[in-house]
């Protein structure tokens, strides 16, 4: 049971935390924020209200059902590779980062969804760096590139190939294993039919045996 909930409820609660934090300051920055702004750090660091019907730098704008369609099939993704991944510490950064990405890719997708028109709302950001005038940026989009850079890293210094072929490798094996299990249960059920078989054919004849000798 431990390990059902550190593998699996554990993570999913965690990807609840993401998404909730992530509405959480969407809330304060439309109810408290609105057509203003809070200036943090003079010329470098505001908080504003931006409505964002696309992605950063302006790209793909008004291409909503783009997103909804494309971020469930990226999430169904996510957990098949997350199931696959053993069970084992050496694979708990790649745990720790999927769940960050599964709960930013949902966030946002709740407002795309549900912030205005059906399918058509948009993403509310509000981290701006004025001092590099970077595009404005929210919560769930602070977890997905985080996990992303740090998802890189791993793959390319801490995870080999032998990581990754070992990841599936073990699925296989398990399913052989099982398989293996399952035919030698049957065959053992078949030897156990064969022995009844002949123990009744045994007493059958000793019966005969009986019968024919008796005057």
């Amino acid at each position: 049971m431990k390990k059902v909930f550190m593998r699996y409820i554990l993570p999913i609660l965690g990807v609840i935390g993401v998404v909730l934090l992530d509405q959480w300051t969407k809330y304060l920055t439309v109810t408290k924020i609105g057509d203003s702004r809070i200036v943090l750090w003079e010329n470098v660091f505001e908080l504003v209200y931006v409505k964002n019907n696309g992605m950063a730098w302006g790209m793909l704008q008004n291409q909503q059902w783009l997103f909804i369609v494309m971020t469930p099939i990226v999430l169904i993704f996510m957990a098949w590779f997350y199931v696959k991944m053993p069970y084992e510490k050496k694979f708990l950064p790649m745990r720790i980062l999927e769940v960050m990405l599964a709960g930013g890719a949902i966030g946002n997708l709740l407002d795309r969804m549900f912030r205005g028109e059906f399918c058509q709302g948009h993403v509310v950001d509000m981290f701006y760096f004025k001092a590099i005038n970077f595009p404005v940026f929210n919560v769930a989009d602070s977890f997905i590139s985080v996990a992303f850079v740090l998802l890189v890293v791993l793959v390319m210094f801490k995870y080999s190939e032998e990581d990754f072929d070992r990841m599936f490798r073990l699925k296989k094996e398990k399913a052989v294993q099982e398989d293996s299990a399952e035919e030698s249960e049957n065959n053992a059920v078949e030897e156990i039919i064969k022995k009844e078989e002949v123990t009744e054919v045994a007493e059958e004849a000793t019966a005969e045996s009986v019968e024919s000798e008796t005057p």
